[in-house]
């Protein structure tokens, strides 16, 4: 039994793993080792993150992933994050799915299938996202992704489910020393309110309307922002924002 755990669990890698990661002097450096091993054990992208809210007191903020970027922008531009059917599925297990079986938890609609689709087009085509529930703090997920459409066998849903505890582990260890070198932008109420709707897709105009500002107030505060973080692109501000814990991650997801 053990030499079959060892085989099929990859246990000599794993170990060396969680080793790498103990090595991981900061968020940045724990980034690259999960992602060298995600790679090693036969993915090619990974996201590790939690819910968090800065607005409501949420001091704890872990935001990693090297999914493509252009992906990312979709996901914004298109607003694939309200149904999104692999959060949606993940609320509803107590220990992670493999994507082949969203359709066992959730009636996919028609939409949630094309945002399947979509991101298979961007060679997101099967993976395995653990969901990581500790009492008194934000739900963390941890997804594996791969390009081949292919479903995950036992060992590499049992390797993804490792990967992800570790990692998180030694996220949550960093987490407390990160916080105070990460560089943080400041925003207004103001600002986070209106890079709030941007992340829903409304226009400078229809922020206006909604918060009974001017045009060109609304869009001030956006423009501000997007200078202070030194992006060019309104999704690029988006992504910082959540980086920074100013937007829930729900709004990602």
């Amino acid at each position: 039994m053990a030499n079959r755990i060892r085989d099929c669990g990859r246990l000599d890698d794993l170990t060396r793993f969680a080793q790498e990661c103990a090595r991981a002097g900061n968020l940045g450096d724990l980034q690259g080792t999960i992602d060298a091993a995600v790679r090693e054990l036969g993915f090619r992208w990974f996201t590790l993150l939690h819910n968090v809210d800065l607005r409501h007191g949420g001091g704890q903020r872990l935001f990693l992933t090297t999914y493509p970027p252009a992906w990312l922008e979709e996901v914004l531009e298109e607003r694939h994050y309200i149904e999104d059917p692999i959060h949606a599925a993940c609320a509803r297990t107590p220990s992670g799915l493999a994507w082949d079986r969203v359709g066992d938890v959730l009636e996919l609609s028609s939409r949630q299938r094309s945002i399947l689709k979509r991101a298979r087009d961007h060679d997101l085509a099967a993976g395995y996202s653990l969901p990581i529930r500790t009492p008194g703090e934000p739900e963390a997920i941890f997804t594996v992704a791969r390009p081949r459409d292919e479903p995950l066998d036992a060992a590499e849903i049992l390797t993804a489910r490792l990967l992800g505890s570790v990692a998180y582990d030694r996220a949550r260890e960093l987490l407390g020393e990160e916080i105070r070198t990460l560089a943080f932008v400041s925003l207004s109420p103001r600002q986070v309110e209106c890079i709030a709707f941007v992340a829903q897709g409304k226009s400078d105009w229809e922020i206006a309307q909604i918060l009974g500002l001017s045009r060109d107030t609304v869009h001030e505060y956006v423009e501000s922002a997007r200078r202070r973080y030194g992006v060019r692109r309104r999704t690029q501000l988006v992504l910082r924002a959540v980086r920074d814990g100013h937007l829930n991650m729900d709004a990602l997801l």
